[in-house]
């Protein structure tokens, strides 16, 4: 799944897309699944293209992990 899919995906789930470029925000974001954490967030603000790595203070160390596991979610 690429960046406008996932978007999209996100979209469909939680009907949100407040943030840049059209993401959902952090309590929409949250509220898919009860497992994602703060490095789930991060991630996905990483991935996104909002942060640059040194500018998160949480970021997984498996990104691609982290991403995955959203994918998961969303599908």
């Amino acid at each position: 799944m690429n960046r406008e899919e996932l978007k999209e995906a996100l979209y469909k789930k939680v009907g949100c897309d407040v943030q840049y470029d059209g993401w959902p925000c952090g309590t929409c974001f949250f509220s898919i699944d009860e497992s994602l954490t703060n490095q789930d967030w991060q991630a996905l603000l990483f991935y996104r293209g909002d942060y640059r790595e040194e500018d998160l203070d949480n970021l997984p160390e498996n990104v691609p992990g982290s991403i995955s596991k959203i994918i998961k979610l969303v599908s």
